[in-house]
């Protein structure tokens, strides 16, 4: 794991946890939206720079079941290819072969603790995927 990104999120997991506990699940149902989030709040610069998420990239090859691969720049001109993070998970078309699906059991209200629990275990696995290209 990158070092930076595992200090960000060290110090600063607690807010997305907080996120999770207060915001329905309606606003998070995608791996991207969860993704955006994390560098909204926890990793939120790389080498001094913004991570800019807006201008993510992704990419899904797959239909009922693939890999969705994340490439995200951070706010420099004209970004070189080490300006960029990476980071993907694996998916599925139910809630038995889908992590974020199992997760939110098709309720878009508040997660209970558990939820919130398995959230920020995805979120770390996307912590824990996440490379520089």
């Amino acid at each position: 794991m990158l070092d930076y990104v595992v200090k960000q999120w060290d110090d600063n997991k607690h807010l997305l946890e907080e996120y999770f506990k207060t915001t329905p699940q309606s606003d998070y149902v995608s791996y991207k939206a969860i993704l955006e989030k994390i560098f909204e709040l926890v990793v939120v610069e790389k080498n001094g720079y913004d991570i800019d998420y807006k201008k993510m990239t992704v990419i899904d090859d797959g239909h009922y079941q693939g890999t969705l691969i994340f490439i995200t720049p951070t706010e420099t001109y004209q970004p070189s290819v080490e300006d960029y993070l990476i980071t993907h998970v694996y998916y599925g078309s139910c809630s038995g072969c889908d992590t974020l699906e199992a997760i939110h059991h098709y309720d878009d209200g508040l997660p209970s603790e558990s939820q919130v629990r398995d959230y920020m275990m995805l979120a770390l696995h996307l912590i824990q995927n996440m490379k520089e290209l």
